[in-house]
């Protein structure tokens, strides 16, 4: 056979075949890739259209594809006269002359016994491919021109090609969008809102890393980040980086193939979501910044409505007048960290206060002056909190405070301390008189005064009596002696 033979004259069919054009050839080529397939497949049977078009004289066809974002050549499919196959070849573009690449003429290169031809698919004054045809002959002069038409008609099949996979890309990326949007839209954690963004950003969009920095409500300080890795799953980061000035626009990172997504409700900066490809060292496709964006805006709602909910939530949970808690949510502070009391065999604090002759002061002052009574009690309660305190205006004039952590000899101090700094705190009146604060404390602690929080709550309770039953202004720590004391 004459393929098989490099004595042959050679390219004899293709010379019957320029009678008719090559555009031709190209066109029922490009033709046959513009169906629903855009697989290796739909290549293969344009290969294929080629190879019986130009008979024996040419031993094997192959279809580059260009990506643009990669600046690589993919090889998508190569047909001999054995048969045809997927692809497998990758071929960086700065490979190419630019003979092929800027002046769009084919390229010959001598190689054993046979011949490559590198024929450019040019479309919108760029390649989008490169078909090649292996031959045991030299091109003629005179088929240059023939052959390059067969790549301009290819092209048109080659861009339709690349076309229909960013679309079926982008419809992929809007449907993940879309899904994690409604995932996003019912989530009342932040944490876990934020998990399911950075978790997105990675298994959907194909980036080894994603990392969302979250802003405080001035939108200029970082006070949390996580992130999200190829085969590390989410975590958060301990030591949050400085970043770089954020544009309130897409941007690229000038280091890292990356990108900067700000995170925003209208001209407020919630944040901002950075993605890279820390491993493949690969650019960003540009068909992914559009989906970033939107999926950045769901996020944006999201997270603004998570904080909504948790300032609703919190201002539920918190008594109107003091900003205290309110005892329902207190009651489940209390179960909740008298468990983790157990796991940690240490002991935790419940400190019942109670202002003294509270009746006579809004009898003598008046209810108004009797409520910023209540409030500056609160507020000097409130600044003794440590981390991890949680304090709650039981009802009236009653205060409760969990300290975790706390053994006898703190509860005494903290107890003492309370009735020093709230007595030192009189409430100015406008006539010049002043208000005197006084208040009675009952300490109890778990689990040497008590093993449940039921009988925590009654032995602080307790406490507290015997403290106002000693005259006032003073505290108590819970012991058997002083229930002895109450009759008990």
């Amino acid at each position: 056979m004459s393929h098989k033979d490099p004595s042959s004259t050679g390219l004899a069919q293709m010379v019957q075949v320029e009678a008719q054009d090559l555009s031709a050839l190209g066109s029922r080529a490009a033709l046959a890739m513009c169906g629903t397939d855009s697989s290796y497949r739909t290549f293969q049977a344009a290969c294929q259209i080629i190879l019986d078009g130009l008979h024996d004289d040419i031993e094997q066809v192959r279809l580059y594809l260009l990506d643009p974002v990669e600046r690589i050549l993919r090889e998508e499919a190569v047909v001999d006269h054995f048969g045809g196959q997927e692809g497998a070849d990758l071929m960086p573009l700065y490979q190419l002359s630019d003979e092929v690449t800027v002046k769009h003429l084919a390229v010959q290169h001598h190689m054993g016994d046979q011949w490559e031809i590198q024929i450019p698919l040019p479309a919108e004054s760029q390649i989008v491919g490169v078909l090649v045809l292996v031959c045991y002959q030299k091109l003629p002069p005179h088929l240059e021109e023939k052959v390059l038409r067969l790549g301009r008609s290819l092209a048109l099949g080659a861009l339709f090609v690349r076309r229909s996979r960013e679309a079926e890309r982008a419809a992929f990326l809007l449907t993940a969008v879309t899904e994690t949007s409604g995932k996003l839209q019912g989530l009342e954690g932040r944490n876990l809102l934020l998990e399911n963004f950075v978790t997105t950003a990675v298994d959907a969009f194909g980036f080894d890393r994603a990392t969302i920095f979250v802003f405080d409500d001035n939108g200029k300080k970082v006070k949390s980040a996580i992130c999200a890795r190829t085969g590390s799953g989410v975590f958060p980061l301990k030591g949050i980086p400085d970043l770089p000035p954020i544009s309130d626009k897409p941007a690229p990172h000038p280091h890292l193939p990356g990108l900067w997504i700000p995170i925003r409700m209208g001209s407020r900066r919630l944040g901002v979501l950075f993605v890279d490809n820390i491993y493949t060292l690969e650019p960003p496709s540009r068909d992914v910044l559009q989906p970033l964006v939107d999926l950045a805006s769901q996020a944006a709602l999201a997270l603004e409505n998570a904080r909504l909910i948790e300032r609703l939530r919190e201002t539920a949970l918190r008594d109107d007048l003091t900003g205290l808690y309110r005892s329902g949510y207190f009651l489940e502070r209390v179960k909740e960290e008298l468990a983790n009391s157990r796991r940690r065999k240490d002991s935790t604090g419940l400190v019942m206060i109670d202002l003294d002759h509270f009746k006579m002061t809004n009898d003598t002052f008046g209810h108004p002056v009797g409520d910023e009574v209540l409030i500056r009690v609160a507020d000097r309660i409130r600044q003794a909190l440590r981390v991890g305190d949680t304090a709650c205006r039981k009802g009236g004039d009653e205060f409760i405070v969990l300290v975790p952590n706390l053994n006898m000899e703190q509860a005494s101090k903290m107890a003492q301390r309370l009735i020093d700094e709230i007595h030192a705190s009189p409430v100015e009146l406008p006539d010049g008189r002043s208000v005197d604060i006084g208040v009675s404390v009952g300490v109890a602690l778990f689990p040497s005064h008590a093993g449940n929080w039921q009988d925590l709550w009654t032995r602080a309770d307790e406490a507290l009596y015997l403290a106002k039953q000693s005259g006032r202004s003073q505290w108590a720590m819970w012991s058997p002696q002083a229930r002895m004391a109450l009759g008990g």
